[in-house]
């Protein structure tokens, strides 16, 4: 990825913080507060999009809906054309979509692992099938 370098002074207690904060996610510094701000971001340009914790961290997601990788999934098995599946997500609102989607065309690197490994737990299935 691609970027300016950003630097800057925080408080002793905030730097404790966010080094432990990187440190449960496997994150360095560098990674851990573009991720920080990524998630700043989103929440203040898609205010329908929340970050939910899970065993593999945190993940963007609809507010009271599905998670943005669902979405995706949906999206692109009918043409991966990434236009909003608002057919089988009937109870969300077509805006809402629009912002998952946008999350990802965005920040596609965190959500593409789950896309991933849902697709191997598919293949795996269906290997178990044969």
């Amino acid at each position: 990825m691609a970027g300016a370098p950003l630097t800057t002074r925080v408080a002793e207690w905030l730097e404790a913080e966010l080094k432990e904060e990187f440190s449960e996610r496997g994150d360095g510094p560098s990674e851990g507060l573009r991720r920080v701000i990524e998630e700043w971001w989103v929440h203040k340009h898609l205010p329908a999009i929340e970050w939910r914790e899970g065993v593999t961290g945190p993940r963007p997601a609809i507010r009271g809906g599905p998670e943005v990788w669902e979405v995706v999934m949906v999206a692109r098995e009918r043409g991966d054309n990434l236009e909003p599946p608002v057919e089988h997500f009937d109870r969300v609102s077509r805006e809402d979509l629009d912002q998952a989607l946008a999350c990802y065309r965005l920040f596609p690197e965190g959500i593409d692992h789950h896309l991933e490994e849902n697709e191997r737990i598919e293949r795996l299935f269906r290997t178990e099938e044969a």
